[in-house]
C-alpha cells in the first residue's frame, strides 16, 4: 500500500512540512513517485517516519539519522555499527534525563520560594546598616516571609 504525504501526516501526526524537510535532507531514499511527481510512502516508510520522530525527540541530529538509515539499507554488514549508534543514543538520553532531573529540582526549589513568599516577592536582608530588598531568586532555599539577617 502507498500513502501520500497528507495521509502519512494524518497517520503519524508529523506535519507535512516536516516530512518534506526530511525528504529534502535525504531521510527517505526509496520514496516512489507517480507520473505527476507525487511522492508515495510505503508501510516501511511510515515506520521510518515514526523512528525518525523518536530519534529527533531524543535530539539526534538529522545527519546522524541519515547515516543510520544509509547503514540500514546497506544491510547486515552494518549491524554492529547501527547497534553502536543506538547504544550511543541511549547513553545520550540517560545523560540528558539526569540533566533534566537536575533542572526540574531547581525549578521545584524556585516554586517553593514563590510558595513561601505568598506573593511577597521581595524579602529584606540587613547588609551593614542598610536593609536590602532581595528577589526570591537571590535567596536560595532560605526564602522566608520574615526578615533575613
Amino acid at each position: 500500500m502507498a500513502y501520500t504525504i497528507i495521509e502519512v501526516e494524518r497517520q503519524t501526526g508529523v506535519p507535512s512540512t516536516t516530512l518534506k524537510f526530511w525528504i529534502k535532507k535525504g531521510l527517505f531514499p526509496n520514496l516512489e513517485r507517480d507520473k505527476n511527481n507525487v511522492r508515495y510512502f510505503s508501510k516501511s516508510d511510515v515506520e521510518w517516519v515514526k523512528w525518525i520522530e523518536y530519534f529527533r525527540f531524543t535530539k539526534m541530529p538529522i545527519e546522524r539519522i541519515k547515516h543510520y538509515i544509509e547503514l540500514y539499507y546497506k544491510g547486515d554488514s552494518t549491524f554492529e555499527e547501527r547497534k553502536q549508534m543506538i547504544k550511543d543514543q541511549k547513553d545520550f538520553i540517560i545523560k540528558d534525563m539526569a540533566q533534566t532531573k537536575f533542572i526540574l529540582e531547581k525549578i521545584d526549589e524556585k516554586l517553593k520560594i514563590y510558595e513561601e513568599t505568598s506573593g511577597n516577592l521581595f524579602c529584606e536582608k540587613k547588609v551593614g546598616n542598610k536593609i536590602k530588598k532581595l528577589p526570591p531568586f537571590e535567596l536560595g532555599n532560605k526564602a522566608k516571609k520574615l526578615k533575613i539577617k
